[in-house]
């Protein structure tokens, strides 16, 4: 064997030798310091990691309570500010809309009627050019537009 060889062994036997010597001055400070007699250390130790796990379960309890009161606040904040929108949207509507009810009502409808039509018809387009493999080159169909501009024009939605 070359001297190669031998060296990672025994550097694994020096760890080893330093592990146990290490460990057994641990054990003789631990019999030289000890206060009282193993059992009693023992039990001693016990009932504190007992007393131990009793605190952190109080306090897990408590935090998953603290967490449930924070998500029920957040829940009603949320519900409180959607009524809020909802209102004021409501009211601001009643007070700035220039036209009746039921006139404006048609008004929307029409509108959102348009917008159906529309994206029905440039969904089928789609298909068709999906269908066919390619898109014409050339060809003049304009991209979608806005919302706002979608009422306008009732020829070409899209």
């Amino acid at each position: 064997m070359s001297k190669q060889e031998i060296q990672p062994s025994a550097d694994r036997g020096g760890f080893l030798a330093l592990a146990a010597l290490a460990a057994t001055l641990g054990a003789s400070a631990a019999i030289l310091f000890a206060p009282e007699e193993g059992a009693k250390t023992r039990k001693r130790v016990s009932s504190r990691l007992q007393s131990l796990s009793g605190e952190a379960a109080d306090r897990i309890t408590s935090l998953q309570r603290e967490l449930q009161r924070r998500r029920s606040r957040a829940e009603r904040e949320k519900r409180l500010a959607g009524l809020t929108g909802f209102l004021v949207g409501a009211g601001l509507t009643a007070l700035l809309t220039t036209q009746g009810g039921s006139s404006a009502r048609r008004r929307l409808g029409d509108t959102l009627s348009r917008m159906k039509v529309g994206a029905i018809d440039r969904i089928e387009r789609l298909r068709q050019e999906s269908n066919s493999g390619t898109r014409q080159p050339g060809s003049n169909e304009e991209t979608v537009r806005s919302v706002q501009e979608l009422g306008r024009d009732a020829n070409s939605v899209f």
